[in-house]
């Protein structure tokens, strides 16, 4: 008995032992089975579950390994100051963003009939347009297929990829809805050349200065009942103007798409509204887009445009301005999901004394469902309310303004939400350590969300790959959002950290006891199922499982771009003659310090004194004359020429600078002009200059807005 009983002792710890191993085995293998990427990928900027949000991933081409962190403070700048423009900045929780670092043997991009880079891509310069040649986008549609299955939360998709090239040469371009592309020029230092790509891509929409008509935002006639955007006429600036022949129309003249650093005009905007809630990206899409409602007497609706639509517009600081004409309470509206939406109007006037209603007006609207996602505007309506022949208004008196859901009774804009401030939610990213201190998370940026000032902020707890959601700062899921900066950190715990289950299964033997398994064990026979036994001394046999090494994933070399190659579809150029005035910038303010005279040196500044009592006043005589005594004097020695235009007049002056004359400071390598107001001295590059000036026929006005912000146009 003892003999057999030995037997047994030896034959469950041999199956305890197998059973260790092919609990290790399985360790091993679901180690194995964690997510890799092909190359490294970075959080730039998410809020939430990548099903539920839109999902931007930006590629670099033409960075070295050596220039990873170059890349990623690129990208993360470039993201960062697109999410500034409406109506990114509204849709910036519903909004995530990845980079991936796409390693390339050689620095910067390849240029078509130029340099040839041996790049990850291949992308490669056409004129002022950049795209991929020798397969780059195989590649990047390779990554992104890697992203869906590897990283991103289950089941999300990309929606668009943006390709930043290592490049500071000034060009763009978008291929089609999946592609675009930029590069680090002083154009797109804030993301603006960005902006307006990804808004080819992600929108559709089309260049305003090209003669192409085949977009939401350009047209093929100025019929105002059968243009594209017939029922934002009249609103916000919206009419019919020429784009970039006499056959083409576009809704503005001031727009992201038009000019690089003007906003995107309403129709852009709610385009890309839109498309940033497309549900074959976003699972929870906003129900609807509502443009930012204006009150405004009677006006031209094909005619006024942009800054003109400003005289007649309406708030409580000018609102005697309405006695005697009609007021019109407006807004236009676009359903983004299918099924109809409820929405109410609500416009009063309250009298100075707070209790008196002067004007008072309501309307129901049903918005038809977004039943064809080809034809939006079966699903966009203009809402209005007009009060006919005012009188009796007075200063102090107060315009009540409400768009509302009937159906939920949330308000969802106001006469004043234009003009509400914004607060920064400032979103940081930590991992938990064993002593119980946080860390920041290495492969991830902080995320900036913009909302209304008063409003309430939801948490949404997003999941990172790789990591386990442990909490966040608040301890809370919404916030009230008072200040202009908030603070929230998410605390994540490393997935591999969390303890493995441990099999619970430990073989035991009793002699009295009888295998419960089949098949039935004898003395003579070796069990094939472990069978059920208690001994008097049982092996205790506990498996170790320890968890495999993750590879690391070295992508192989990539043949060298071919020159001749062309790709295969048509780019959208991105205009060099665009101007680069980004509303969040304003150019240095310095004291002034007197200079005596010209020195010789490479530094040389032309002084040139603005004089006469005109609003307007023409420097191009002066300016040329003053640059070419001075050139003179210096001789040889030149090399940085600026030229300092001073005025000691109180007024705020527009000076005049004629085409031949910005040639000729051009040839004559002039790098800026100054301008010197009170104490105050702005400067501005003549490149910039350059840029507006070969958008217009004669002419390039300088103003000075607030002593510091410079804003220049044109005029025939």
């Amino acid at each position: 008995m003892k003999k057999i009983m030995r037997r047994w002792e030896a034959v469950l710890i041999c199956m305890a032992l197998l059973f260790s191993l092919f609990s290790l085995h399985t360790a091993e293998a679901k180690d194995e089975e964690t997510p890799k990427t092909i190359f490294p990928v970075h959080v730039i900027h998410k809020t939430g579950d990548d099903k539920e949000n839109f999902v931007i991933v930006i590629m670099g081409d033409g960075y070295t390994a050596d220039e990873q962190d170059k890349f990623l403070q690129d990208a993360k700048q470039k993201a960062q100051g697109m999410l500034r423009w409406s109506p990114y900045k509204e849709y910036s929780d519903h909004i995530n963003i990845y980079a991936v670092q796409a390693v390339s043997n050689e620095s910067g991009i390849s240029v078509y009939g130029g340099k040839n880079a041996d790049t990850y891509f291949h992308v490669k310069v056409y004129g002022k347009a950049a795209g991929f040649s020798n397969g780059g986008d195989e590649k990047a549609k390779e990554l992104r297929q890697d992203l869906e299955q590897n990283y991103l939360d289950r089941g999300a998709n990309v929606a668009t990829i943006h390709v930043l090239c290592n490049s500071e040469g000034s060009y763009g371009a978008s291929v089609n809805s999946l592609f675009s592309f930029s590069t680090n020029s002083e154009d797109n230092e804030d993301g603006m050349v960005m902006a307006h790509e990804t808004a080819h891509s992600i929108g559709g929409l089309g260049d305003e200065y090209e003669r192409y008509t085949n977009k939401p935002n350009t047209s093929d006639t100025s019929n105002p009942d059968t243009i594209k955007w017939s029922k934002m006429l009249g609103f916000r600036g919206i009419g019919v103007t020429m784009a970039g022949t006499e056959t083409a129309f576009a809704p503005s003249r001031e727009c992201m798409m038009r000019w690089l650093g003007q906003p995107f005009c309403e129709v852009c905007k709610m385009e890309l509204a839109r498309k940033l809630n497309n549900t074959d990206y976003v699972s929870k899409p906003a129900e609807i887009y509502v443009s930012n409602p204006e009150i405004s007497i009677p006006h031209s609706k094909t005619g006024t445009l942009d800054r003109d639509s400003e005289k007649y517009r309406i708030s409580e600081k000018n609102i005697t301005k309405a006695n005697n004409t009609d007021l019109e309470f407006r807004t236009v509206v676009q359903n983004l999901v299918n099924r109809e939406q409820h929405l109410k109007m609500s416009f009063q006037i309250i009298g100075a004394d707070g209790k008196t209603v002067k004007y008072q007006e309501e309307k129901t609207y049903t918005i038809p469902a977004l039943s064809n996602s080809y034809n939006p505007d079966e699903a966009r309506e203009s809402l209005s309310i007009v009060f006919s022949d005012v009188y009796g208004l007075s200063n102090g008196d107060r315009l009540d303004g409400k768009v509302i859901n009937v159906d939920t009774g949330e308000v969802l804009a106001t006469d004043k939400t234009a003009e509400q401030e914004w607060s920064r939610v400032n979103i940081h990213y930590q991992v938990k350590n064993a002593d119980g201190t946080s860390t920041l998370l290495p492969c991830a940026d902080t995320a900036t969300v913009y909302v209304p000032k008063n409003s309430t902020y939801i948490l949404r707890n997003p999941e990172l790959s790789g990591y386990i959601l442990a909490g966040n700062s608040l301890n809370q899921d919404e916030l009230k959002v008072t200040e202009a900066d908030t603070n929230i950190t998410y605390y994540y715990q490393v997935k591999s950290d969390q303890p493995e289950e441990t099999p619970t299964m430990t073989p035991t033997v009793t002699p009295s006891a009888v295998p419960t398994a089949t098949p039935t064990v004898t003395p003579s026979a070796v069990p094939t199922a472990t069978p059920t036994i208690t001994p008097t001394e049982a092996p205790t046999v506990t498996p170790t499982v320890t968890p495999s090494v993750v590879p690391t994933v070295t992508p192989t070399a990539t043949p060298t771009v071919t020159p001749s190659v062309v790709p295969t579809a048509t780019p959208t150029i991105t205009p060099s003659e665009a101007p680069t005035v980004t509303p969040t910038m304003a150019p240095s303010a310095t004291p002034i310090k007197q200079k005596k005279g010209l020195k010789k040196t490479t530094n040389i500044v032309v002084v040139v004194k603005v004089t006469g009592s005109k609003n307007t006043s023409n420097v191009s005589r002066s300016v040329k004359k003053a640059v070419k005594k001075a050139l003179k004097k210096a001789g040889r020695q030149r090399k940085n020429i600026t030229v300092r235009l001073k005025s000691k007049s109180k007024k705020n002056i527009t000076l005049k600078l004629d085409k031949s004359t910005i040639r000729f400071l051009a040839a004559k390598k002039v790098k800026s002009v100054q301008w010197d107001r009170g104490k105050t001295r702005v400067t501005m590059s003549l490149k910039k200059i350059k840029k507006v000036n070969k958008r217009m026929k004669k002419n390039v006005y300088l103003q000075v807005k607030k002593g510091v912000l410079v804003t220049y146009y044109t005029r025939k």
